[in-house]
């Protein structure tokens, strides 16, 4: 019976040590998105219509295809602007990919568009501002 109270005992206070929360030096106190490394990443992929073809297999026109371009910068520009407010955090545009959509695993997509992959780095903003 001893030693069944002992282990008990043991027990009850491995519990309760395992409960209390644990201070990390220089670590922020609460919770946050960004975790213990201040820089969280997120990949967006936008697509743009490129008007003009009338015939989806037609190679669309350099002005045509720079509108397109210039609508997928401007809908990354949007985003990190957005990705900034929606995190409390600064936004910067690590990379961004653009690429034309030819040809799909159906054959040529209905309407020609470019795709743009954008890649963001979001860093918390400092606790002064």
């Amino acid at each position: 019976m001893k030693n069944l109270l002992a282990i008990v005992s043991a027990a009850a206070m491995i519990t309760a040590a395992a409960a209390q929360p644990m201070a990390v030096p220089g670590s922020e106190a609460g919770a946050s998105a960004f975790g213990a490394d201040p820089i969280i990443q997120i990949t967006t992929t936008f697509r743009a219509r490129i008007e003009g073809s009338a015939d989806p297999r037609d190679v669309p026109s350099p002005t045509a295809q720079d509108t397109a371009r210039r609508t997928l910068y401007n809908m990354a520009a949007k985003e990190c602007t957005l990705l900034a407010e929606f995190w409390k955090a600064d936004c910067r545009l690590n990379s961004f990919y653009v690429s034309m959509e030819i040809f799909g695993p159906e054959g040529p997509p209905p309407v020609p568009s470019m795709l743009g992959t954008a890649v963001y780095e979001l860093r918390p903003l400092s606790q002064g501002r």
